[in-house]
């Protein structure tokens, strides 16, 4: 087994780079194990690294979480990491909601975002940098119609659709950024626009769109 220096080991299991710091530096070992979910064989991928320390195997917490049918979220600010589940009675569009929320992560690659969400609504490349750029229009109604990469607000007003998402990809073929604008009904039954942004540096955002 080849030896892997580990700064944090909570940023390892949600983040490709992890910071390093000396006074905290721990070494472990790179772990090439099997996994089997109820007897069913599981592969991490490249995605993830697992871990030995002093007898001790570390899993990424995205990768557990993912094959046991919930998800997981990480908030920068306040140190948290979330697991949540999938809803069971939940509707497709807020099936899809919830794996964009807990299941999506930047460096994901185009296969990987295709087995969560199935193919793009819509799809082009910016002349500029040559990016391309997917939109998903999430719980729309038959014959629905909308072009171009703003997000429609006012058919998210009106129920045309209940969500959409737009990606854009590296040169490589990954995830860098994606932001996800969604509908939650209020108390008084109007539909209240949200949106949930994660940049390529990793960062997120939310907010009530007014």
């Amino acid at each position: 087994m080849k030896k892997f220096i580990l700064g944090l080991l909570c940023g390892a299991v949600l983040a490709a780079s992890t910071t390093i710091f000396a006074a905290d530096e721990i070494r472990a070992m790179l772990f090439p194990v099997k996994f089997q979910f109820n007897g069913e064989s599981r592969d991490t991928g490249s995605r993830f690294a697992v871990l030995n320390y002093e007898g001790h195997t570390y899993v990424p917490v995205r990768f557990m979480t993912e094959n046991l049918g919930a998800g997981v979220s990480y908030d920068k600010d306040s140190g948290t990491i979330s697991v949540v589940t999938e809803p069971k009675d939940a509707s497709e569009a807020e099936r899809k909601v919830w794996a964009v929320m807990y299941r999506l992560e930047r460096g994901m690659n185009q296969k990987e975002v295709k087995q969560a969400l199935g193919d793009p609504s819509f799809l082009t490349l910016i002349d500029s940098s040559r990016q391309q750029v997917w939109r998903y229009d999430i719980g729309a109604k038959t014959g629905y119609q909308f072009g171009g990469l703003n997000s429609d607000t006012a058919g998210l007003k009106k129920g045309d659709l209940e969500a959409q998402l737009f990606i854009n990809w590296t040169a490589g073929g990954q995830i860098d950024r994606y932001d996800l604008w969604y509908v939650k009904k209020a108390a008084d039954g109007s539909r209240q626009i949200y949106t949930h942004i994660v940049y390529p540096d990793g960062s997120t955002a939310g907010a009530l769109y007014e």
